[in-house]
């Protein structure tokens, strides 16, 4: 991975900079019970404090529950957390606290004028992106967890906790590729009633939520208000012979019985909400929400920079396959809030400096519907496992030296 290049800084011979990305593991055992998602710690038995990300094991706690949120002392004065799942221990247990990675302030530096600042190269050659190296596919038939497998340029690992997560080449933003539908139209289409309700000729594997675009000229009997050549739709009520016609919003669709003519019916997707749960290239745990395409074959790239996954969970059925694979949005190594913090950018083998696409790093309260609190860079030609970039970040005070934080150098905490 990176390293660092020379120091600029006016101290003496042998002063040093320290940056503190330092990974140490948070432990702790405790005594405490879980009502739903929330956790009530009722005495600390041992250990570091708890901390955003750390994962609580115990006798009858949800595997892979982790703390999402600090929320205070409750009435009791006891300590309170939020879970990433729920669970019921109404009586005080012994629980495992474990697997966050705890990143403190930098050490102070020996006397001197600087830092000034330093020069971070970050050298590295990425694979080829994989559609699907993360989650082979498959077709959710309801809200859940997809099944996470390994492929090309990723491997499965355990982590400290025993969890296992699958690690990529180099930390980098997350795709979702949606397949074909069930079927590619609708045969035998007619309109039933006068609430957008139609039926159709027998087509198994159609799901409420999927996508269907009427296109052509009206003809025949009945009629669709507000249709215009062409229009989506979304189908609910769904069964395989019939289903009622809402707006892609949602809304409710006024129509007349009968038989049209001149229209062609294409079916699309059922787009959802799929969260994606892992860690950042520091142990850090993070979310993104990356909602899927209505369209067959389509790829939807998320903003952050996972190193891991642990999870990918959808939030319904789709009415076609999903693979969950690599992008070529490379997460950078430290904080970068300005395109002017990149010294130089060289990519291939090439002295000009790369066209790629810079986005800076989030610098509000992270969510898991932001971008990457480091930023990222999208080089100007696909990763092939040979091509090297090399760049240089300019890193400022804030990142480094005896007054700097860890947010300066590695961004907001994750979330």
């Amino acid at each position: 991975m990176p390293q660092f290049g020379d120091d600029i800084f006016l101290g003496g011979n042998n002063s040093q900079t320290y940056m503190g990305t330092g990974v140490q593991s948070a432990t702790a055992l405790i005594s405490a019970t879980i009502s739903s998602t929330t956790l009530t710690v009722v005495a600390s038995l041992s250990g570091d404090p708890l901390v955003v990300g750390q994962y609580i094991t115990g006798s009858s706690v949800t595997a892979n529950s982790y703390i999402t949120a600090n929320l205070g002392q409750n009435s009791s004065g006891q300590n309170t957390y939020t879970l990433s799942q729920s669970s019921t221990v109404s009586s005080a247990t012994t629980m495992y606290a474990a697997g966050n990675a705890l990143l403190g302030d930098p050490s102070p530096m020996s006397l001197g004028v600087g830092p000034l600042g330093r020069v971070y190269v970050w050298d590295t050659i990425p694979q080829t992106l994989q559609a699907a190296n993360i989650a082979a596919s498959q077709t959710p038939a309801a809200a859940g967890n997809l099944t996470l497998t390994a492929g090309t340029s990723a491997i499965s690992v355990t982590r400290s906790n025993g969890s296992t997560a699958i690690q990529l080449d180099v930390p980098r933003a997350v795709s979702i590729t949606t397949g074909t539908a069930a079927a590619s139209t609708l045969a035998g289409v007619a309109i039933t009633g006068t609430g957008g309700q139609i039926s159709f000729t027998s087509q198994t594997g159609l799901v409420s939520g999927q996508y269907l675009t009427i296109s052509g000229t009206l003809g025949g009997t009945g009629s669709i208000t507000g249709y215009s050549n062409p229009t989506t739709y979304q189908l609910s009520a769904v069964t395989s012979t019939t289903a009622t016609l809402l707006t892609t919003a949602g809304a409710a669709v006024v129509t007349t019985a009968g038989t049209p003519t001149g229209l062609t019916y294409t079916l699309g997707v059922a787009p959802v909400t799929a969260t994606v749960s892992g860690y950042d290239y520091y142990g850090q745990a993070m979310t993104q929400t990356i909602t899927t395409s209505s369209a067959v074959s389509t790829t939807v790239t998320g903003t952050k920079a996972f190193y891991q996954i642990t999870q990918v969970a959808v939030s319904a059925a789709t009415g076609t396959t999903l693979t969950v694979g690599t992008s070529d949005v490379l997460g950078l190594p430290v904080r970068a809030i300005d395109a002017g913090y990149l010294v130089s950018v060289g990519w291939n083998n090439t002295l000009a400096r790369d066209a790629g696409t810079f986005v800076a790093a989030v610098t509000a309260t992270a969510t898991s519907a932001l971008g990457d609190v480091r930023g990222t860079y999208t080089p100007s030609s696909a990763t092939n496992g040979s091509k090297r970039l090399v760049m240089a970040i300019a890193v400022p005070a804030i990142a480094v030296g005896p007054n700097a934080t860890r947010t300066g150098a590695l961004g907001v905490t994750q979330a």
